[in-house]
């Protein structure tokens, strides 16, 4: 009788380790999975910083050439591989008012980061004669 006992309780452990080894991983691997995406958050965050950086020094530079030049599609930022920006200027339309004679700039800063398409943009609104 005793031997049987020491047998079934013997079951029992081994039964008892499965299930607490099949929890231990499922908390690890979610561990895991939110170490790695605050990991990738984090080096995404670098592009947006050096986004917010391109595209405020763009925009000092439109209004140093008092707020004056041509549309820009996908041009290259120098000494940043992988950043484009555009720059389109249109008459600005309030909601409540209609056209106004005033303009909007729009600056876009963009990058792929592992595949995936990013942009932030800056705007400003400014009156010129044209």
């Amino acid at each position: 009788m005793i031997t049987r006992l020491n047998k079934i309780q013997s079951g029992f452990a081994l039964i008892e380790v499965l299930i607490a080894s099949a929890i231990l991983s499922m908390v690890l691997l979610s561990v895991y999975s939110g170490i790695s995406t605050g990991l990738d958050f984090i080096a995404n965050s670098r592009n947006y910083t050096k986004a917010i950086i391109i595209s405020k020094s763009l925009m000092n530079e439109f209004r140093k050439d008092n707020m004056r030049g041509v549309d820009i599609k996908n041009k290259p930022v120098p000494d940043l591989e992988g950043f484009t920006y555009d720059r389109i200027t249109e008459r600005y339309e309030n909601p409540l008012f209609g056209p106004l004679s005033i303009k909007r700039t729009e600056i876009t800063v963009k990058w792929d980061y592992r595949g995936r398409p990013n942009n932030i943009s800056l705007s400003i609104l400014h009156r010129r004669n044209l």
